[in-house]
């Protein structure tokens, strides 16, 4: 077939924002109940409608009612949003933030915790239901007029529904999980101004057959050890994945000095964003599987307690979501790979046969498909970043041979993010058009151990917009891309790496920030509990280092500013509040600089409605092709 010779990032392609928005769909929380998996799937069609899926025996069907919406807004990023045993499925409902009693014989469904005052000023996620079905265990969080309050709750499954509190004192709560027998429950705690990927703690405590705890003491973590993800055995014993050697690693309460494996350089925990992460499960009852992260990619290894040994139990899937459980003989998860998008699996424990239970992106795609190249490249401090490089791909054009195309660098939020190489429609749109995309993993990301992760600290600002250029400066060396025709682009987090490379470098011609962080004082003060300190450890306490506060906020030094910048806010940001582009479109309007400022009602931190979707990714486009090309 003869390809039509046209410039770069002027190619036509099938992968157009109307598919973006549609096949956009969130995959979240995942349980297996009563020999059935269920999962969330966040639903632009429907508005960002939550919608718990089950699945058995080959049939799939929708478990929640018409009304209700499945959303928890803990911590804002939320999670864990769902839960069960039996018959009984909890659910945390948006409207209100009410804590639901579904009964799934009936499919009747009961709200078990009162109206809060203020609207969504109770909130409960990350939950368990007693073995005896007594009552439930979860995180709760209190929105008062001067403080919010994050405890762990019991609250009782009959009539009338009392709650409790069992654990406060804390700043912040995680993973309450009861042993099998019952008698015993654990979870994870940190303080201010640690993040739960810096430091948090694992605490033990008895627990009666009604939710009342005693004897709660501290186990393990605590000092720089950050424990994620416990968990129990059949026997009652807890285990529970932490860092004290710099990588998250498996360990059970019996023997906390070693990991139950052979130390590798693999991760095995992830940053704990949102609640409710699963990354390791029981494959018998003297081994394990889990997700594990080795230079950026993931796979499913296998670990035996016997020998220790850690060996790889399938490839098939290089980026997984945190989401697994085991049940029934199989392994359920949420995952991608280069050449397929992020889809639920059930993959056989005995034969290691895969069934997919919901549609990927891929469709008629295949030839569209831009595979990545883990990329290893120099940086300052004579340091090594990574990144993932996409060349541009289109069956149906070619550039001239004289051309080289021009680079979208992406940089991830968080900033304790990672970036992958599962299928991911959104970075296929632009190498279907002829651009080049480098997804960069600069140090701070999580994937390359502690060290790398916490090589950021005091640095934001400085090393992510460092590797961010400098795989873009690389790319161009190499001779892979056109070094004086490159943008950059993020959100949140990344949006801040994104305004201050274009801010205090003249290396892009362009760039896009999504609901990205312009000014760091007002950050500091406005952000939202679970991030209000968070910049203590990547910038530097305040106000006592007001100055870098200064001197790395965008908004101060827009005189240092030369080229255009796209900046897409959603009103309804609890996150990065709107003051934060709006101080940057004021700044920006009285130098006179070029910017399109586009805002959206309704959205949050994260676009979720189709409309949105559509409108944010035609406007970039078109900025791209007015000011890149």
């Amino acid at each position: 077939m003869n390809k039509q010779i046209a410039p770069y990032g002027l190619w036509q392609s099938p992968i157009s924002p109307e598919m973006l928005a549609s096949k956009s769909t969130r995959y979240g929380q995942m349980q297996y109940i009563d020999n059935a998996i269920y999962w969330l799937e966040s639903r632009p069609h429907e508005q960002g409608r939550g919608v718990i899926v089950r699945s058995q025996n080959g049939k799939r069907e929708d478990v929640t009612p018409e009304g209700f919406n499945v959303r928890t807004r803990v911590h804002e990023y939320a999670g864990g949003d769902f839960w069960g045993r039996g018959e009984y499925l909890l659910f945390a409902d948006d409207s209100n933030q009410q804590l639901c009693l579904q009964n799934l014989t009936t499919n009747s469904v009961e709200f078990i915790t009162p109206e809060p005052p203020v609207k969504r000023s109770l909130r409960y996620c990350d939950g368990e239901v007693a073995p005896n079905m007594a009552y439930t265990v979860c995180v709760h969080e209190r929105h008062e007029a001067d403080d919010v309050i994050n405890e762990l709750i019991v609250v009782s499954l009959s009539a009338p529904f009392t709650k409790q509190v069992i654990a406060q004192g804390a700043d912040f709560y995680s993973n309450p999980r009861i042993s099998p027998e019952g008698k015993q429950l654990c979870w994870i705690s940190w303080n201010h101004p640690n993040m739960p990927w810096d430091e948090t703690e694992l605490w033990l405590a008895d627990i009666s057959a009604s939710g009342e705890t005693t004897n709660q003491r501290k186990v393990a973590g605590g000092n720089n050890v950050s424990v994620y993800h416990p968990f129990w055995s059949v026997d009652n014993q807890l285990y529970y994945v932490a860092d004290p050697e710099g990588w998250w690693h498996i360990y059970c309460l019996e023997n906390p000095q070693q990991p139950v494996h052979d130390k590798l350089d693999i991760e095995f925990g992830l940053p704990q964003w949102v609640f409710g992460c699963r990354t390791v499960q029981w494959l018998d009852d003297k081994s394990l599987v889990a997700i594990g992260t080795r230079k950026g990619q993931q796979a499913l290894y296998q670990t035996s307690l016997e020998t220790g040994s850690v060996e790889l139990f399938s490839d098939n899937w290089t980026a997984f979501n945190g989401q697994m459980v085991a049940g029934g003989d199989a392994l359920y998860f949420m995952a991608a790979n280069p050449q397929s998008g992020e889809a639920v699996y059930q993959l056989s424990l005995q034969s290691k046969e895969a069934a997919q239970l919901t549609e990927g992106d891929k469709d008629q795609l295949d030839d569209y498909i831009s595979v990545p190249q883990h990329i290893e490249f120099p940086t300052t401090g004579n340091q090594t970043a990574y990144g993932y490089f996409y060349p541009p791909k289109n069956p149906q054009y070619q550039a001239s041979e004289d051309e080289t195309p021009p680079l979208i660098v992406m940089s991830h939020g968080g900033p304790t993010g990672m970036t992958d190489n599962g299928l991911d429609l959104n970075i296929q749109y632009w190498t279907s058009r002829g651009f080049a995309v480098a997804d960069v993993n600069y140090r701070g990301s999580t994937g390359y151990g502690r060290a790398y992760r916490d090589s950021l600290k005091g640095q934001w600002g400085i090393l992510d917009v460092d590797d961010c250029i400098g795989m873009g400066q690389y790319l161009a060396k190499e001779g892979l891309v056109d070094g004086s025709r490159m943008a950059i682009r993020g959100g949140s987090a990344g949006g801040y790496t994104t305004l201050c490379a274009l801010t205090f470098h003249d290396v892009f011609k362009a760039g896009m920030s999504r609901y990205g962080v312009a000014e760091l004082v007002s950050l500091s003060q406005d952000s939202h509990k679970f991030e209000i300190r968070y910049l203590d450890s990547v910038v530097g306490p305040y106000p006592e280092r007001a100055d870098l506060y200064h001197q790395r906020s965008p908004v101060n030094h827009t005189e240092l500013l030369s080229c255009p910048i796209l900046i897409l806010q959603g009103l309804e940001d609890k996150v990065v509040p709107p003051n934060q582009a709006e101080a940057m479109v004021k700044a920006l309007d009285e130098k006179g600089l070029p910017y399109e400022y586009i805002t959206f009602e309704g959205e949050g931190h994260g676009f979720r409605k189709p409309e949105t979707i559509i409108k944010a990714f035609t406007a970039e486009l078109q900025f791209y092709q007015k000011y890149l090309l």
